[in-house]
C-alpha cells in the first residue's frame, strides 16, 4: 500500500525544465542506451538540428526550488496517512460508543428491572389512600387494648384546599424545583441518566434531580434512604402517580406534606399553611411576593433556611442571610422564567422581610406522663432497624455512633408518629393507676424530716416467667421531675449486685456451697485500701455464705469475688443479663458491691431470671405493632436464655429467703411489716435483697414470688447523702406497693407458689464450722477435728462440699485458720 501511495504521490510531481534536465543528465553522465532500447519509437523524418542557447539557472534557485518540492511531497505524504488512519480510528470509536450504549442501556434496563422486580405495584385507589394520607395518628394501648392516648407527632401540620393556595406561590416553587413541571410525566429522563451514572461511578448522589412528583412519592410512598433501589422505585411510582393524579392535585398534596422548618415557638411544622402561620402570621391565601419566595425556599433545606431556632427564638442577623438569600434566588427563578417584571422582581428582592418575621411565641402546655414516653421510646427502639439496616448499619454501628442514633431514632420516631400505628403495651392499666397512686399517697414517707427535697422512686413489677412489665413508677411528681427513675436512670446497684454477680456465679461454677466459710476478717484491695463492712465494722474469722448474703457483708462478698476472677468469668454472667456493664467495669475489685450503675428495670430483670430457674428474659413493655392495615409489623418473642443453672438458681432462691425471713437479716423488716399488713402477703414466699450504696446514696430493695419480681430504689437526684430512716422507709414503702397491687389483682403476685430446691441441687451434711464434711485432719502433726454440729449445704457440684480440710475456707490466712480451728476444741 505503502509503494503504491508513493508512486501516485511521484506522479504530482511537478515537470523540469527540459534543457536544465538535459543539463542535469550531462553532467551525470547518466547513459540512457538502455533506455532508449527499450522504447520503441515510430520512424520519423530526420530534421536538421538547430543550434539552440542553453539557458543559464541560478543555483540557489534550483535549491530553494528542490526544497519545495520535498516539503509538499513529505506534507502531502503525511495528511494521507493521517487522513486514512483517522478515518479508521473514528469509525472504530463510533462502533464501540453504540456498542457501549447499547449494552449500557440494556444493562441498566437490566437493572433496574430487577430493582423493582419485587415491587408490588399499588392501584389507583392504593395510590389515593397513601398519597392523600397527610397524617394519621398512632395510637397507645395498654394491654388489653385501652388507650393510653394518642402518640403525638413532633410535626404541626394544618391543611388546605387547592383554592386558597395562591398562584404566586405555586410559580414561585415550580419555577425553582421543577420547570418542566407541567410537561414531564413525572419524571425526567436526564435526571434518570444522572442517577444511573451517579450508581455507576459513584461520583455523586443519586437523590438529586427529582421532580416535584418524585419529592411527594419520596416523602408519602418510601423511605427516606438513599439507595438506587429506592431511586428506581420512586421512578416508577413517580410515573404512575402522574398518570392517575391531575398536577394540581399533586402539587396541592405536595404542598400540604412537605417539611417547612420550624415556627416561631419551636415545632417543627409541615405544609403551607402552619408554614404562613408560624412564620409571618398569615394565612396562606394572603402571603405577599415576598413571603412566598421565601417559604418556596424553604423546602431545600427547612432547619437551615428557617427564620427560628428549635426553641422558637429568631436566629441572628447572621443565621438568617441563609433563608434571605434563598428568597433571592427564587425571585430571580422567576423572573428568568418570565413570571416577574422587573420592575416587581426589584421591588420584592428590596423588600424587608424580617420585619414579617412573627416575634417567639411558648408552646401550649400538653398533658403527657412517664408512660406515654416510656411506651414511645420503647417502640421507636424496635422499628429503628427496619430504617438503619436499609441503609447498611448494623447494631453495632449504631451503638458506637451518637449520630447515627439520633437520625435513626428520629426517622422511626417520625415514622411512628404520624402512620397510623396501635402499639399494644404489656402494662395492665389497673395495676400501673395503683402503682401511680401508692407513689402519690405513701411515697411522702420517704422524705426526711426537716429537709424540702422530695426523695425520688424507681419501681417496677416484671413477669419472671417472661419479662412482661405489669406496671412501674417512675417518679413521684411528672411535672416536678420528668427522670424516669424506674427505665431510664442509672444509679449504684449497692448490694443488690452481690447475688447475681457473686454468689450466684460462685455456685454455678461449682466453687462454693451454701454453707463454704468465706474470710470475714480482712480484706484489702490491690491498692492497700481496707474493706469494712456496713457501718465501717470488722467480722472475726470466718462465716457461711449464706450467712455473708443475709447480713451483706463486704469483706466475705470481696473474698469470694476475689477468687471468681481467678478460677471464671463473672462478666459472661452480667453480660447475658443485658445489665449494660463493661468487661472492665465487672473486673474492678469493687464491682460486687455494686459500684457500677445499672437501671431499676435492668436490676429487676437479673433477679427475676433467679426465680425462674436461672432463665433470662430480657423486661420489654411493647407486645405488638400494627400498622394503619392492621398487619402486624412487630410481636414479642420471649429469649429464654438460660444464664444460671437451675439448680443454682434455686440455691440462691433458698438463700436469699433467708434475708427477709431471718432476724437481725438485712430485709427482715420487710417481713415484719408484711405481718401487720395482711396475712396472704406475709405467707407468700418472697426472696430477695436489700441494698445501700456507699454514703447512703441509693437505697434498694428487690423481691420475688415465683410468680414476679418487685423492685424499689430510693434517692435524690443529686446523689445527697440519706439517713437511715430512709433506707427503712423505702421498705416500708416497698410493702406497701406490693399490697396495693395484691387488693387490685389478688392473682398477679403468685402469693399461693413456693420456690422448691432443684432436683439435681447436691445436698450434703457438712461442719457448720467449717462447711466440708466431717472428719479429722493432721497439720504440722497435729490432729483437728471438725466440730459436731451440722447443717445442710446445698451445691451444683460434689466438688463444692469438700471432705475436711485444715485452709476449709476461701481467704484468710494460715494464722487465722489456726485460730479458727483452737477455737473448735472449746
Amino acid at each position: 500500500m505503502k509503494e503504491e501511495h508513493d508512486n501516485n504521490y511521484r506522479s504530482l510531481s511537478p515537470k523540469t525544465y527540459p534543457d536544465h534536465q538535459k543539463k542535469v543528465d550531462k553532467d551525470n553522465k547518466k547513459d540512457t542506451s538502455n533506455e532508449n532500447q527499450s522504447l520503441v519509437k515510430p520512424e520519423l523524418p530526420k530534421k536538421k538540428k538547430v543550434p539552440s542557447e542553453k539557458p543559464v539557472l541560478d543555483p540557489k534557485k534550483v535549491e530553494v526550488h528542490e526544497k519545495h518540492k520535498n516539503f509538499w511531497y513529505q506534507f502531502r505524504k503525511v495528511f494521507h496517512i493521517t487522513y486514512n488512519t483517522g478515518k479508521v480510528l473514528i469509525i472504530t470509536i463510533l462502533i464501540l460508543l453504540v456498542s457501549v450504549f447499547i449494552f449500557g442501556a440494556g444493562t441498566s434496563l437490566g437493572y433496574f428491572a430487577h430493582l423493582v422486580n419485587d415491587m408490588k405495584i399499588p392501584t389507583e385507589k392504593q395510590l389515593d389512600k397513601k398519597l392523600h394520607k397527610i397524617s394519621e395518628h398512632s395510637t397507645m394501648t395498654y394491654s388489653d387494648g385501652k388507650n393510653i392516648g394518642t402518640l403525638q407527632s413532633d410535626i404541626v401540620r394544618t391543611t388546605i384546599s387547592n383554592k386558597d393556595i395562591p398562584s404566586v406561590l405555586k410559580t414561585a416553587l415550580i419555577d425553582t424545583e421543577d420547570p418542566d413541571f407541567y410537561k414531564h410525566n413525572g419524571v425526567v429522563p436526564k435526571a434518570i441518566a444522572r442517577a444511573l451514572i451517579a450508581q455507576v461511578s459513584g461520583s455523586g448522589s443519586i437523590s438529586g434531580g427529582s421532580t416535584l412528583t418524585q419529592q411527594l412519592v419520596k416523602q408519602q410512598l418510601l423511605t427516606n434512604e438513599t439507595t438506587f433501589e429506592r431511586k428506581a422505585k420512586e421512578i416508577l411510582l413517580a410515573e404512575r402517580v402522574d398518570k392517575y393524579f391531575s398536577k394540581e392535585d399533586i402539587l396541592t398534596t405536595y404542598l400540604n406534606v412537605t417539611s417547612f422548618g420550624r415556627n416561631n415557638k419551636g415545632e417543627n411544622i409541615a405544609g403551607v399553611e402552619e408554614a404562613a402561620q408560624g412564620i409571618f402570621g398569615v394565612k396562606t391565601k394572603d402571603l405577599n411576593l415576598p413571603q412566598a419566595a421565601f417559604i418556596a425556599g424553604l423546602p431545600q433545606s427547612p432547619i437551615v433556611y428557617s427564620p427560628y431556632n428549635s426553641l422558637g427564638e429568631l436566629k441572628s442577623k447572621e443565621n438568617l442571610q441563609a433563608g434571605l438569600a434563598r428568597k433571592d434566588v427564587i425571585l430571580l427563578n422567576m423572573y428568568r422564567h418570565g413570571d416577574l417584571t422587573k420592575k416587581d422582581y426589584e421591588s420584592a428582592k428590596n423588600y424587608d422581610l424580617t420585619k414579617d418575621f412573627l416575634k417567639h411565641s411558648d408552646r401550649k402546655n400538653k398533658e403527657y406522663n412517664y408512660l406515654y414516653f416510656a411506651v414511645k421510646d420503647e417502640a421507636v427502639k424496635i422499628m429503628m432497624p427496619t430504617f438503619y439496616a436499609q441503609d447498611g448499619f448494623t447494631e453495632n454501628d449504631i451503638d458506637q455512633s451518637e449520630e447515627l442514633y439520633n437520625r435513626y431514632y428520629e426517622m422511626a420516631s417520625t415514622e411512628l408518629s404520624s402512620k397510623g400505628y396501635t402499639i399494644q403495651s404489656t402494662i395492665d392499666k389497673n395495676i400501673y393507676d395503683v402503682m401511680q397512686k401508692t407513689a402519690k399517697e405513701k411515697g411522702s414517707q420517704l422524705d426526711e424530716k426537716n429537709s424540702d427535697e422530695t426523695v425520688e422512686v424507681g419501681n417496677v413489677l416484671m413477669d419472671n416467667r417472661t419479662g412482661r412489665i405489669y406496671g412501674f413508677v417512675g417518679g413521684r411528681n411528672f411535672k416536678q421531675n420528668q427522670n424516669n427513675h424506674a427505665l431510664k436512670t442509672k444509679r449504684s446497684a449497692a448490694s443488690t449486685m452481690k447475688p447475681i454477680s457473686t454468689y450466684a456465679p460462685a455456685l454455678d461454677l461449682g466453687l462454693i456451697s451454701s454453707q463454704t466459710m468465706i474470710n470475714n476478717e480482712y480484706f484489702a484491695y490491690s491498692n492497700g485500701k481496707e474493706v469494712t463492712n456496713y457501718g465501717h465494722s470488722r467480722g472475726i474469722g470466718f462465716e457461711s455464705a449464706t450467712d455473708a448474703l443475709k447480713y451483706s457483708h463486704n469483706i466475705p462478698t470481696l473474698n469470694l469475688y476475689k477468687e471468681l476472677l481467678e478460677k471464671g468469668n463473672p462478666y459472661q454472667y452480667i453480660s447475658d443479663l443485658n445489665l449494660g456493664l463493661s468487661k472492665k467495669q465487672v473486673d474492678y475489685e469493687s464491682s460486687p458491691l455494686g459500684t457500677n450503675d445499672v437501671t431499676v428495670v435492668a436490676q429487676t430483670g437479673a433477679f427475676a431470671a433467679l426465680a425462674n430457674h436461672g432463665v433470662f428474659n430480657a423486661p420489654y413493655m411493647i407486645e405488638a405493632i400494627k400498622d394503619a392495615d392492621g398487619n402486624t409489623v412487630y410481636q414479642h418473642e420471649c429469649e429464654n436464655k438460660q444464664v444460671y443453672k437451675s439448680s443454682t438458681a434455686s440455691i440462691m432462691n433458698e438463700m436469699m429467703r433467708k434475708v427477709i425471713n431471718d432476724k437481725e437479716a438485712t430485709g427482715y423488716r420487710v417481713k415484719q411489716k408484711m405481718k401487720k399488713t395482711n396475712k396472704s402477703l406475709y405467707n407468700g414466699d418472697w426472696v430477695g435483697k436489700t441494698g445501700t450504696s456507699e454514703y447512703n446514696t441509693d437505697f434498694w430493695f428487690i423481691a420475688s414470688t415465683p410468680s414476679v419480681t418487685l423492685s424499689s430504689w430510693a434517692g435524690y437526684d443529686n446523689n445527697k447523702k440519706m439517713s437511715d430512716h430512709v433506707r427503712d422507709a423505702n421498705m416500708d414503702y416497698w410493702v406497701d406497693l406490693a399490697e396495693a397491687i395484691r387488693q387490685t389483682n389478688d392473682s398477679i403476685l403468685g402469693l399461693d407458689e413456693d420456690f422448691k430446691l432443684s432436683s439435681d441441687v447436691v445436698k450434703e451434711k457438712v461442719a457448720k464450722q467449717t462447711g466440708t464434711k466431717k472428719g479429722s485432719i493432721i497439720h504440722n502433726g497435729k490432729k483437728y477435728t471438725t466440730p459436731s454440729d451440722l447443717v445442710t449445704a446445698y451445691a451444683t457440684e460434689k466438688s463444692a462440699i469438700p471432705n475436711a480440710t485444715f485452709e476449709y475456707g476461701i481467704g484468710g490466712t494460715e494464722r487465722q485458720y489456726l485460730s479458727q480451728w483452737k477455737s473448735f476444741k472449746k
